[in-house]
């Protein structure tokens, strides 16, 4: 959100918080937030009605006017980066918007991302518990990328699955989207938000099943 908000001057790019307004606090510090406008639901009477929290799983694109050009782009977790190029379709095709590149520097001397530049650790959510979750499952991906074996990424369902769970069972604890829990249209955060978790578990369990299928992937062997 904040790379389009950098390069389309004539759109508006919100991300809004469905939780209190310190999580949004945090939010907006830990991806250096300026361009992009960083928001929060006040109370429940806020919450929309029919259209819910996508993240992954899309976006919603308003014209001027607040008439919904679409109320979900392609999710990312289903297309990946053509989820993104999607978006960028949307604002050419319905405002004739196209990103502003900046011509003062001379494109040859920018550098391409190095390895280390791409795996940077999560930033730290103030849980230790959830950050030392995160840690594991960071070395787990890492390992996967260096070996791509099925009990790599046997490791990676495993980690993934453990931290998905008791994430979800702190915000319920903790009332994370219960207060959506009687609005029309049932929209809930809690309830969006581990639909995103059970996407990504889909797609390991999927390549899992896949890689069991298959007569040259071992154990230790590299994956088709």
């Amino acid at each position: 959100m904040e790379e389009w908000a950098n390069l389309y001057s004539g759109v508006r790019f919100l991300t809004v918080c469905v939780d209190v307004l310190g999580v949004a606090f945090q939010f907006g510090r830990m991806f250096g937030l300026q361009k992009a406008i960083n928001c929060f639901i006040p109370s429940k009477e806020y919450f929309p009605r029919g259209y819910g929290q996508l993240g992954c799983s899309g976006f919603i694109v308003s014209d001027q006017d607040g008439c919904f050009v679409t109320a979900k782009t392609m999710p990312y977790l289903q297309y990946g980066d053509a989820a993104f190029a999607h978006v960028e379709k949307i604002l050419l095709e319905h405002f004739g918007q196209s990103p502003c590149i900046d011509l003062s520097h001379d494109p040859t001397t920018i550098e391409s991302k190095t390895d280390d530049d791409i795996n940077q650790p999560v930033p730290s959510v103030g849980i230790k518990s959830m950050d030392a979750e995160h840690e594991r499952c960071e070395e787990a991906l890492s390992q996967l990328q260096t070996k791509l074996t099925f009990r790599a990424l046997e490791n990676v369902l495993l980690e993934l699955s453990n931290h998905f769970s008791h994430e979800e069972q702190l915000m319920e604890t903790h009332g994370f989207g219960k207060s959506a829990a009687g609005i029309q249209g049932g929209f809930s955060p809690l309830v969006s938000h581990a639909n995103d978790h059970q996407r990504i578990l889909t797609l390991v369990s999927s390549e899992l099943a896949r890689c069991a299928r298959s007569a040259s992937c071992s154990s230790e062997g590299t994956s088709p």
